[in-house]
């Protein structure tokens, strides 16, 4: 274990040492990334927990560069937990959000807002502890939430354990509250959440790098002032983490000597029942995020609702949720914002090629009419065409492409249909309702790959998209960090996400484009990916009816002028305002004219879905 002996540290916490801390901890986060996600296995084995981790520490940090000269410590806290809040990823981001907004409430409440003593020190750590675990719908005893707890435990113990000749200081708080979480990371092992439990062991590490960070600090300096390299800027971390490197390499023990590994999480079935994971942001007030948290609490589990609401009780909420019902997960009340679902447990179709599924899972329960949502088998068909061509193509790819392996491609889906939210999410992309622009930077934030197609569903989704994808091209410059306190090698990370936009401009070209491309973003590149969405897209014919033109007569005789004799699928997605019996009318009319063209009432097949969507009343998509 990290053991240490006690050092004379700074006398307080500050503002420019909170500011050295979450610095340091995303150093740390960095550098431990993978290992991290490697530990992953609870609740959903997606080995995403340290990238989500590091994302959030990194929106704090985002958060504290805009804070004017001479911020105090409250000030710096709450922009801190407002950053994190809003930055979160996962669930694991999330609790890690709600220790920082624990640590603001103590920094408010604290006599002095300009410093926190040892005595408000071991109050942020109890705080920590009560509210994760009650930020947990389900709380589990060997996770983060008993860290957090033993850690608090060790922060109390050390500050009662103190006497006149050896008065309490924020180092020996820190430490003791450290070396609580270390004991608890160690003791919790193999306790059916993998070798460690990840979120346990990334808030482990931020513990650490906290009582690194007060110790760099000299006695006889300014509170909060830390030895830095000589290159370094206002906003360096501690040049030496020597704790935090030991606590890591305690990690790397604890994996390899535990039975648990990358087997066992590959067998290991998923802990969380939810089928899909849901998060947004909630603008609201705290009784209506109380109201919502009850509300999720029926119909799934992880659930989380976590913000940082001001004197009126007015705030931003984070979200987070695994269902079954994604749609049911969306707020009755208060403004959500930046909503990014995804499915947690991939089918044969996000996982393969659609050709080579004989049958894939359909992307959606039957309707009550016994019909089934079919894209994907279109898709199948038409590709089976395209890879006729394909070794032709390959033979054509530039010398570049030929000695690089691709990196993988994620899909981000845009809509504004809430009852379409399954189907895309089924397909592997990362769904992105009403988008905007930060609503589709978090989705490529969520996907975890280098570069990602995103499918617009309308001119201003397209906008929206191209401005993540500017706005994440201006943050893709390379960073240089170096390992936290190890003296090794500078690592280049890329800080952004190439985004390709295709030209896809309603519902129904985003279902086509995103069933087509299901599962190839490990074997293609991104150009090739994008322009197979798009013709796909482009293939489909739609129409768009609204208001007298939506009426049942009316979708009846537009799809009778439309359709065609070699027409193989008719999809009809209905807004929230469209009449109850236009998609059976639609389905009759498809039916008769499939018998009086090509002698068999079944020869196209019909697919209706209550998309929900705010406009178009009707859209029709024939192909």
């Amino acid at each position: 274990m990290a053991d240490r002996t006690d050092a004379p540290g700074v006398p307080v916490i500050t503002a420019p040492l909170l500011h050295a801390w979450l610095n340091a901890a995303r150093a740390v986060a960095e550098s431990t990334r993978e290992l991290v996600n490697f530990l992953n296995v609870f609740p959903v084995p997606d080995a995403d927990t340290g990238t989500n981790v590091l994302l959030t520490v990194r929106s704090a940090c985002d958060a504290l560069a805009l804070l004017p000269p001479g911020a105090d410590l409250a000030q710096t806290a709450r922009a801190a937990a407002d950053g994190a809040v809003r930055g979160a990823r996962g669930n694991s981001g999330l609790l890690i959000s709600q220790v920082l907004a624990a640590l603001a409430d103590v920094c408010a409440e604290a006599p002095d807002p300009t410093a926190l003593r040892p005595v408000e020190l071991v109050h942020a750590y109890e705080r920590i502890a009560t509210t994760t675990w009650a930020a947990v719908s389900r709380p589990v005893a060997g996770t983060l939430l008993t860290v957090a707890q033993d850690a608090a435990t060790g922060a109390r113990t050390a500050f009662e354990e103190s006497t006149a000749s050896a008065p309490p200081s924020v180092s020996t708080v820190a430490a003791s509250a450290a070396f609580g979480a270390q004991e608890s990371v160690v003791e919790t092992a193999g306790l059916g959440h993998g070798a460690v439990d990840a979120g346990g062991a990334a808030l482990m590490l931020m513990y650490t790098s906290l009582s690194d960070t007060i110790d760099a600090g000299h006695a006889d300096a300014a509170p909060g002032a830390l030895p830095v390299s000589p290159s370094a800027t206002a906003t360096s971390t501690p040049s030496t983490l020597p704790c935090t490197d030991v606590a890591r390499q305690m990690l790397d023990d604890l994996v390899a000597a535990t039975t648990h590994g990358a087997g066992a999480r590959e067998n290991a079935g998923p802990f969380s029942t939810g089928e899909f994971e849901v998060m947004y942001l909630l603008e609201a007030t705290a009784a209506q995020a109380a109201a919502l948290r009850r509300d999720l609490e029926p119909i799934g589990d992880s659930v989380g609702v976590v913000g940082t609401p001001d004197a009126l009780g007015v705030g931003m909420f984070q979200v987070h949720v695994h269902t079954d019902t994604p749609r049911a997960a969306l707020p009755r009340s208060g403004r959500a914002r930046q909503v990014c679902i995804h499915h947690l447990h991939p089918t044969a179709l996000a996982l393969a090629p659609a050709w080579e599924a004989d049958e894939p899972p359909l992307p959606t329960s039957a309707p009550a009419d016994g019909r089934v949502v079919s894209f994907e088998r279109l898709a199948a068909r038409r590709a089976q065409h395209d890879s006729q061509a394909a070794p032709a193509a390959a033979g054509n790819g530039s010398h570049a492409a030929a000695n690089s392996a691709p990196r993988r491609v994620g899909v981000i889906a845009c809509t504004r249909a809430p009852g379409l939210i399954e189907q895309f999410a089924r397909t592997g992309a990362v769904v992105v309702l009403d988008p905007e622009r930060d609503g589709i930077v978090r989705a490529a934030g969520d996907l975890g790959a280098a570069q990602a197609v995103v499918l617009p569903c309308d001119p201003q989704a397209a906008a929206s998209a191209h401005a993540a994808a500017r706005f994440l091209a201006a943050r893709s410059a390379v960073s240089s960090v170096r390992g936290a306190g190890t003296g090794e090698a500078a690592r280049t990370i890329p800080e952004g996400v190439r985004l390709l936009v295709c030209d896809t401009d309603d519902e129904a070209g985003v279902l086509a484009a995103a069933v087509a491309v299901a599962g190839q973003g490990e074997h293609a590149e991104l150009g090739e990916l994008a322009t197979r969405a798009g013709s796909v897209a482009a293939a489909v014919r739609t129409t768009a009816l609204t208001g007298p033109d939506a009426e049942t007569d009316a979708v009846a005789a537009a799809l009778t002028a439309a359709l065609r004799p070699d027409d193989e699928l008719v999809t009809v997605i209905l807004g929230r305002d469209a009449l109850p019996d236009v998609g059976a009318v639609a389905a009759a009319t498809v039916a008769r004219y499939a018998e009086q063209q090509l002698d068999s009432p079944d020869a196209i097949e019909v697919v209706i879905h209550a998309g929900a969507q705010p406009t178009p009343d009707v859209l029709l998509a024939i192909g």
